[in-house]
C-alpha cells in the first residue's frame, strides 16, 4: 500500500467514524423515544429503557454498516474534492479504478471490524429483548428466577428457561383431578417448538398418581404435546434480529418453514457485499459530480440515495421471494445491482 492509498484510507476511516456516530445517535434517539412510550408499564422505568437502547446499539451499527460505508465514502471524497486533493491525485497519475479499489478496500476493512462487533451484538440485543419483556410483564418475573407459568383448567405448566432464544427448557406439567389431587406429573429437559399447537418434549419423565400417591413411572426419549395456552399467545415473541448467525443456521437447518430466519441469515451474509458496493457507488458518484454543488448538497443527495437504496433493497428482496427466487439469490441481488451501477458511473466519470 503506497502513501497515497494510506492517506485516502485514513480519510475514509475518519468519515466512516463520523457517519457511524451520527447515525447511531439519530437511531438511538428514535429508539429511546419509542421505548419511552412504554415507561411505566409494570416495572419498566427510564433506566431500563436506556439499557435496552444501549444494548441494542451494537446490532444497530451492524445493520447500518452499508449506509455508513455509503455516506462515509461520499463525505470523504467530497472533502478531498473541496481541498483539490482529488485533482492533485489525478494529476499524479491515479486512475478512476484506483479510487474505486481504494474505496472498496476501506469498506472491506470496515466490514472486518463489523464482523467482530457482530459476535457481541446479537447476544446483547437478545439480553435487551429479554430485559424489556421481563420488566413489562404484567404477571412479573416470567423467566429470570421462577420461570414462566401457565394454567388451563386443572393443568399447570412451568417452564424454567429458554435457550437458543426460544427453545424451552425444564418443562414441568402438573395435571390435577376434579378433587384437586395430583393426577400426573411430567418433566422434560427441553422441548422443540414445532408449531403453535405442537411441541416435542425430549428426555421425558412421567409419573401417575392415585389419591396423591405415585402408582407408575414412565420414561421416554421424546413425546408430542399440545400446549395448554391459546395458540395465538407466545411465551416470548423475540425477533430474528436478536439471533446470532449460529442460531439462524441452526433454525434454518431444522425447520423447512423458517422463512424469516433464512431471510435474516442471508441479509447478514449479504452485508459485506452491500457495504462494498455502496462504497464503490459513492466513490463513483463523487468522481462524476466533482465541482458540482457543494459538500452539503452532495451529502443531501447521498442521504436521499441511502433512503432509495434501502427501500429498493426491501422491495427487491421481497419481490424476489414472492416470485419464487431463492432467498440467497434475492438477498444478494441488490448488492450486485448497486455494484453494476457503480461500474457504470465510473466509466462515465471524467
Amino acid at each position: 500500500m503506497n502513501r497515497a492509498s494510506r492517506y485516502v484510507i485514513v480519510e475514509l476511516a475518519k468519515h466512516y467514524a463520523t457517519m457511524a456516530a451520527a447515525l447511531i445517535v439519530l437511531f438511538d434517539l428514535i429508539a429511546f423515544m419509542t421505548e419511552a412510550e412504554d415507561v411505566g408499564d409494570a416495572r419498566y422505568d427510564i433506566v431500563d429503557a436506556i439499557v435496552v437502547v444501549l444494548y441494542g446499539t451494537p446490532a444497530l451499527l451492524v445493520d447500518l454498516a452499508p449506509f455508513v460505508a455509503l455516506l462515509g465514502t461520499l463525505a470523504a471524497f467530497a472533502s478531498l474534492d473541496t481541498t483539490s486533493e482529488i485533482t492533485a491525485l489525478r494529476a499524479a497519475g491515479t486512475s478512476r479504478a484506483w479510487f474505486l479499489r481504494t474505496a472498496a478496500s476501506a469498506a472491506v476493512m470496515f466490514m472486518l471490524l463489523i464482523a467482530a462487533i457482530e459476535l457481541v451484538a446479537r447476544p446483547a440485543h437478545l439480553q435487551a429483548s429479554l430485559l424489556r419483556m421481563y420488566e413489562t410483564a404484567a404477571q412479573g418475573n416470567p423467566l429470570p428466577d421462577g420461570g414462566f407459568w401457565a394454567q388451563s383448567d386443572s393443568t399447570y405448566v412451568n417452564i424454567e428457561g429458554l435457550t437458543d432464544a426460544q427453545r424451552p427448557t425444564g418443562i414441568r406439567i402438573f395435571a390435577l383431578d376434579e378433587h384437586g389431587m395430583l393426577q400426573s406429573y411430567r418433566h422434560a429437559e427441553r422441548a422443540e417448538v414445532q408449531g403453535p399447537r405442537q411441541w416435542r418434549l425430549e428426555s421425558l419423565t412421567e409419573k401417575h398418581y392415585a389419591n396423591g400417591a405415585p402408582i407408575r413411572l414412565d420414561t421416554r426419549a421424546a413425546a408430542s404435546w399440545s400446549p395448554v395456552w391459546q395458540s395465538e399467545s407466545d411465551i416470548y415473541a423475540l425477533t430474528v434480529t436478536s439471533l446470532s448467525i449460529e442460531q439462524l443456521l441452526g433454525r434454518t437447518a431444522t425447520a423447512a418453514t423458517a422463512l424469516d430466519e433464512r431471510v435474516e441469515l442471508w441479509r447478514r451474509i449479504a452485508l459485506p457485499i452491500a457495504a462494498t458496493a455502496y462504497a464503490m457507488l459513492a466513490c463513483a458518484f463523487a468522481l462524476t459530480s466533482r465541482g458540482r454543488g457543494g459538500k452539503a448538497v452532495r451529502m443531501a443527495i447521498g442521504a436521499a440515495a441511502a433512503l432509495v437504496l434501502y427501500l429498493g433493497e426491501q422491495v427487491t428482496v421481497n419481490a424476489g421471494i414472492l416470485a419464487g427466487v431463492p432467498v440467497a439469490l434475492a438477498s444478494l441481488l441488490p448488492g450486485v445491482i448497486v455494484f453494476g451501477a457503480a461500474m457504470a458511473l465510473t466509466r462515465a466519470a471524467p
